[in-house]
């Protein structure tokens, strides 16, 4: 699974790159990786890591169709790829992240709707969906995983490859 969504991530970057390279984002740097590793441990897989250090995600925009278009809007939501040290102050300083990173949900994304409400991966699931989490549906894990998410993709893999490149 990690080399398909290693693949679906680069051939994002291959198209993202045909409309325009500052699309790109950054790649990981070796203390960031490192920082994650100690900060996360066993929580961040291996292979997480190594996408976001060989790959320019860091700071790029994936959108998803959020909502049915309207004659005024297309209905498209973008994820920003966060940095390292973003994803552990949202995954441990922040709610919704504190109480469900236990759970296996840590923080990847940026919601750039202004609205504040991150993305996170399961990364207990072995698809790895990706779900957008509300800030402000309570601090119990139960509670937030029950009502407060949103499934954005059933795996990681699905979407990059369904990816709507930020214009």
């Amino acid at each position: 699974m990690e080399n398909t969504i290693f693949n679906m991530a680069k051939s994002f970057i291959e198209r993202a790159k045909l409309l325009s390279e500052e699309t790109l984002g950054r790649t990981a740097t070796e203390e960031e990786i490192n920082l994650l590793k100690q900060k996360f441990g066993s929580k961040l897989p291996d292979w997480y890591c190594f996408l976001i250090s060989e790959l320019p995600l860091i700071h790029m925009e994936i959108g998803w169709q959020a909502d049915e278009p309207e004659e005024d809007y297309d209905g498209v939501q973008y994820i920003e790829i966060l940095a390292p040290k973003d994803m552990i102050d949202e995954s441990y300083n922040a709610y919704p992240g504190i109480p469900i990173l236990d759970k296996g949900y840590i923080c990847v994304g940026g919601d750039l709707s202004g609205l504040g409400n991150s993305y996170f991966i399961n990364f207990n699931h072995a698809d790895y969906p990706v779900f957008q989490v509300y800030h402000d549906c309570g601090e119990q894990s139960d509670v937030i995983l029950s009502e407060g998410r949103e499934k954005v993709t059933d795996s990681l893999k699905e979407l990059f490859q369904n990816g709507i490149i930020s214009k």
